[in-house]
């Protein structure tokens, strides 16, 4: 995986210079980061240069607008993600100049990698373009997408005997689904809103609007909406008042964990599928921090491959059991998975 160092140009301002560059057309002063990118807990080293011709009397620094004394800046309690470096220099003329610069965060932890053991396989409708799978009380509540074909049902996965289904509008495209309380919360791909139901009856209670330019996937901490918008970012929203109440950057020890879709909350982790890819990730919640991949390639058999089925995506925990139900879009077979606490070889 990649990650990028951002460069924000030296803003420096001054009644003599204010683009804060000399004659020559160098910059006053500067800041930069031995490294773009750190390792949680690893301390930012940073060079700072006062380059104007002239006696500055005071200089500060600072990260995300907060002040800090000089030397190296520890990470211990900064979130994972991108934050501002600040030099500020203030001379004797009264002119000031000031650099920024940008330096990311990424975990400390290595991941694993994780397998599975398949418990059951069951029939699937491979009719079902797969958004979002929740598991309640001994039910899979299945969300699907595509314009004119998205819907809600549950059903047992014995029996498969589909109950309230619930479409959406023709111009609506389903996608994530959860269950908090007695609601189940319901995203849209691109019209930022989402949809509440009452679970028992599937009535249409209420609709909120999301801050997300494009919705995904959809989970529950069991008091927070958790939201995923295919970035690297997760979104925590009060399901009473849908204010956001936190944002989560997520980062595995090389950047960014990006293309994250749907996803289940589990005991303190987020199990999220990756777009794109036959791979669930297993976030610690609390940080942010990828800890484990379980691979999943192989999962459907070659004879139950179609033309018509796309990529691997939806999973649901049943706590009774402590498997996990994984399928894809438009596949023709679910299945019933415990993953492998050992690491492969």
């Amino acid at each position: 995986m990649l990650f990028l160092v951002v460069f924000n140009p030296s803003n420096c301002n001054g009644p003599v210079n204010p683009q804060g560059k000399n004659k020559l057309g160098q910059k006053d002063c500067t800041i930069r980061t031995v490294s773009g990118s750190v390792a949680s807990g690893e301390a930012i080293e940073y060079t700072m240069s006062n380059a104007a011709d002239k006696m500055a009397i005071d200089s500060l620094l600072y990260i995300d607008l907060t002040p800090l004394e000089f030397g190296p800046i520890e990470t211990y309690d900064l979130p994972l993600g991108r934050h501002i470096l600040k030099a500020k220099y203030v001379y004797a003329d009264s002119s000031r100049c000031e650099s920024t610069w940008t330096v990311e965060v990424r975990s400390d932890i290595q991941p694993t990698l994780k397998g599975y053991e398949v418990v059951s396989m069951i029939d699937h409708d491979p009719a079902a373009y797969t958004q979002g799978l929740v598991w309640n009380e001994g039910r899979l509540y299945e969300g699907t997408g595509q314009y004119g074909e998205s819907f809600i049902r549950n059903y047992s996965p014995e029996d498969l005997d589909y109950m309230q289904h619930t479409e959406m509008p023709i111009d609506q495209f389903g996608e994530g689904i959860t269950i908090l309380g007695d609601k189940l919360y319901q995203l849209t791909w691109k019209a930022k809103k989402g949809y509440v139901y009452d679970l028992e009856s599937m009535e249409l209670l209420s609709e909120f609007d999301t801050p997300m330019e494009e919705g995904w996937g959809l989970t529950d901490d069991g008091s927070s909406l958790i939201m995923s918008d295919g970035t690297n970012m997760l979104y925590y929203m009060d399901p009473v008042t849908f204010e956001v109440t936190r944002k989560q950057s997520v980062y595995n020890s090389e950047g960014p964990e990006n293309l994250i879709n749907e996803m289940e909350y589990v005991n303190g982790y987020i199990y999220a599928n990756i777009y794109g890819q036959p791979v669930i990730a297993q976030i610690e919640a609390s940080t942010g921090k990828t800890i484990a991949y379980v691979d999943c390639r192989g999962i459907l058999p070659p004879q139950f491959n179609t033309a018509e089925q796309d990529v691997f995506n939806g999973i649901a925990y049943d706590p009774r059991r402590q498997t996990f139900f994984v399928t894809g879009k438009y596949w023709s077979k679910m299945f019933e998975v415990r993953f492998l606490a050992k690491e492969l070889s």
